[in-house]
């Protein structure tokens, strides 16, 4: 693992793996699957780390990382995974405007929105992570690292 598999605002949680990471729940929207958090919590460290490092850039390595999740459910007796209906549109991968929940988290938080080509400018699992924070009800001072580090809010 590297210091890139993690933000430098995630929780000791995350970074130690007892939590999804950022960048896990990235790749599993993007292979449009769920993992509850107790399914996560059995798979091993290695699985854990072979979820981190397994790439979701085209369909085929989406399928491959879906297998691979399946097998480990499965390998730890888990309950089935919920599908997760993935739209046309994501709110991280439209990049014309800041999404809502962005929006509504900066005022919430007091926080001057950047012009939209900070938001453009990032690549996709970052706008996913501000995305992510920004819909959470109990990430508020993560969601303004991010912020801070993505856009020097």
């Amino acid at each position: 693992m590297t210091t890139r598999d993690f933000y430098p605002f995630e929780s000791q949680e995350a970074s130690s793996l007892y939590l999804i990471p950022l960048r896990v729940r990235y790749k599993l929207d993007c292979a449009g699957i769920r993992v509850r958090l107790s399914q996560w919590q059995a798979f091993t460290q290695e699985e854990k780390r072979l979820l981190l490092q397994l790439p979701v850039d085209t369909p085929e390595a989406q399928g491959t990382y879906r297998a691979a999740l399946i097998t480990m459910v499965n390998r730890h007796g888990g309950t089935a995974m919920a599908e997760e209906p993935r739209p046309v549109e994501q709110g991280w991968r439209v990049t014309q405007t800041w999404p809502d929940v962005v929006v509504r988290q900066c005022e919430a938080q007091h926080l001057p929105l950047p012009p939209i080509s900070f938001w453009q400018s990032l690549v996709e699992a970052d706008r996913h992570a501000l995305f992510v924070l920004a819909r959470s009800n109990h990430s508020q001072s993560e969601f303004i690292a991010a912020m801070r580090l993505f856009c020097g809010a």
